[in-house]
């Protein structure tokens, strides 16, 4: 099982060297060849072999030979062992884009991929690496007051979305909300309600109250979209900015921020998600049903279509 650990090795080396590739390619074909149980006519096995056992000669010549007759044995024990790191680096690497930590949702270990493990970006606000979060909890769904909205208010499917402008992962699912809107029109009625993560992403509270000055203007889903267009700027300047190019009143909006006018609605949007038990952002409440996180426009659309019937 060697040349399947040198398959690996050299069709990776072969991509910045030509003369890795034609190992590669030898690997390859001992490979195919094994698996249909065959030998491997170019004895790359045999050579890679011989010249493991002969590095290890200069080294300790008793090692090379407990090496070399027991080399099949070790080949198969390095093998798993590769095909297990590769399985576990793939799982790692989804559960870091689905949940923001490579240990899955309801995991605070150590992710070699955020090796500060300060913070998992689907955590509360204020939820720290370390602390309990009963994440297995059914949510419980919140109610609407005055939140910015679209659709009929009577429609079959209620959709309330809790969300963070400066969370990475709520700008994923932006366009979403777009799709929405452009798809399902009167049919459903959808809500968006903050859910700033102030300690994780710097700024959130003041965007939340940002938006909500321009909603005080009737201008709210044009601000929303375009906050999460221009997510890496903030601050009082660039929010004025993006206010005057959505043509609101920059006086009646400028008073707005600067008296925080709707820091409370902010906070009570927050503690109302927190009272839900929501733990990340975006979270979607479809009538009763939950979805949680950047998931596909598919999947959303499914649960919409499931409840619309």
């Amino acid at each position: 099982m060697i040349c399947l650990i040198a398959l690996f090795v050299f069709a990776i080396l072969g991509i910045f060297s030509v003369s890795y590739r034609k190992l590669a390619w030898e690997a390859f074909d001992c490979v195919f060849r094994r698996l249909t149980f065959r030998k491997c006519e170019s004895r790359l096995d045999e050579r890679l072999k011989s010249k493991i056992t002969g590095k290890l000669m200069g080294q300790s010549p008793r090692l090379a030979g407990v090496v070399y007759k027991r080399f099949e044995i070790i080949s198969w024990v390095f093998t798993i062992l590769m095909i297990a790191s590769l399985y576990y680096s793939a799982a790692g690497i989804y559960n870091y884009a689905a949940y923001g930590n490579c240990n899955g949702p309801n995991s605070d270990e150590f992710c070699i991929f955020n090796p500060l493990g300060t913070y998992n970006s689907n955590m509360s606000a204020g939820a720290k690496a370390g602390e309990d979060l009963d994440l297995s909890k059914k949510l419980t769904v919140p109610s609407v007051d005055d939140d910015p909205s679209f659709g009929d208010k009577n429609a079959k499917v209620q959709i309330i979305e809790f969300g963070c402008f400066k969370c990475p992962y709520t700008k994923r699912a932006a366009p979403f909300v777009k799709k929405i809107m452009e798809e399902y029109g009167e049919e459903v009625y959808f809500v968006y309600r903050d859910f700033p993560i102030s300690d994780r992403h710097l700024g959130s509270e003041e965007a939340s109250e940002a938006a909500q000055c321009a909603y005080e203007q009737g201008k709210y889903w044009d601000y929303y979209f375009k906050l999460f267009e221009s997510q890496e700027q903030s601050g009082k300047e660039f929010y004025i900015k993006l206010a005057g190019e959505n043509n609101l009143n920059l006086s009646q909006f400028e008073n707005c921020l600067e008296i925080k006018k709707y820091k409370e609605e902010v906070a009570k949007d927050l503690q109302d998600g927190l009272s839900a038990g929501i733990y990340g952002t975006p979270t979607f409440f479809i009538n009763n049903q939950t979805v949680i996180g950047p998931k596909a426009y598919e999947e959303l659309k499914k649960v919409i279509e499931a409840e619309l019937r």
